[in-house]
């Protein structure tokens, strides 16, 4: 390493001459194409566009529930949107277990409902004559509770085919067709609408759709081919962290704890050795440190391939 020692005024004066004679930056030839913000993917964008539209159906539903089962369910009681998300096909079958589920269809559009929790029991006590059961939120329905609940569950899907019809066009009528249910559990993505009962009646109801038969699919923003030119230059401008490793230490914390200014402590490795070249935390090459017109750089000598086998 050069021993040669300048002052600060020479230093800066040096530093300032780099700064002006370094190259600008390099800037995107113009390619004649007006730049748009990247499109979400198409998927996200129309389940985006369905949620409002099934919330809105569901806030119009649950207004007219009570009204459509005040004489199997006498109370106060009302059924509240409480959320609508995106989910996938997977989600819903573990989530359509141990409920009462029914396919509703109005032309392309398919809707699947899912009743769960003690309305069901209590649907089913009612109708064998009897009172109310105790409400345990953690009690599965029986197989007869759930074929008692029928006239209950048939009742909400009326109130809800007339509420899809101040929303959308058509009737929506209930479906025996079992594919409508495949079709949701194959489906990438579902919006999934959760209303839930308040006052002497508890338990969920849960609205699944597929987006793109709620909603037209959005027109596909236009594309255009990069090159490899194009590539190149837009990645010019990106910065990048690069870090030379000039040496580490391992010490335990009883000595780390009694350091003091002046203290010393030789790095392992000698001053001409090559010191490791990373990039984001990926080792990219191998430099030699020197002193280059009094400032401390490295040299590269080698740069480590994909393989992980330097090249000189």
């Amino acid at each position: 390493m050069s021993d040669s020692i300048l002052d600060a005024a020479e230093l800066e004066a040096i530093q300032s001459a780099i700064r002006e004679s370094a190259p600008t930056t390099r800037r995107v030839q113009d390619v004649g194409i007006e730049p748009t913000r990247l499109a979400l993917i198409a998927d996200d964008r129309i389940a985006d566009a369905a949620r409002p539209v099934l919330i809105g159906l569901a806030n119009r539903w649950g207004r007219a529930v009570p009204r459509s089962l005040r004489t199997i369910f006498p109370g106060t009681w009302q059924l509240d949107v409480i959320g609508a998300d995106v989910i996938d096909g997977s989600t819903a079958k573990e989530e359509l277990r141990n409920g009462w589920i029914a396919g509703m269809t109005a032309g392309a559009s398919e809707v699947i409902v899912c009743v769960q929790g003690p309305v069901i029991d209590i649907a089913a006590a009612r109708r064998c004559g009897a009172a109310s059961p105790p409400i345990d939120t953690k009690r599965t329905p029986s197989p007869v509770s759930l074929k008692l609940f029928g006239p209950a569950g048939r009742a909400m899907l009326e109130s809800l085919g007339s509420a899809w019809r101040e929303v959308f066009e058509g009737a929506l009528t209930p479906s025996t067709d079992l594919a409508i249910v495949a079709r949701m559990l194959e489906a990438r993505s579902l919006v999934r609408v959760t209303l839930t009962f308040t006052g002497v009646l508890a338990g969920r109801v849960t609205i699944y759709a597929r987006p793109e038969t709620i909603v037209a699919r959005p027109q596909a923003l236009a594309a255009h081919k990069a090159t490899v030119a194009m590539i190149a230059n837009a990645l010019a401008n990106v910065s990048v962290e690069v870090m030379v490793e000039l040496g580490t230490l391992r010490m335990p914390l009883r000595n780390f704890k009694s350091l003091d200014r002046g203290t010393t402590h030789v790095l392992p490795r000698f001053v001409d050795s090559r010191v490791p070249v990373f990039c984001e935390g990926v080792l990219k090459a191998w430099a030699r440190p020197i002193v280059w017109r009094g400032v401390l750089a490295v040299q590269i000598i080698s740069v480590v391939s994909q393989q992980g086998t330097p090249t000189s």
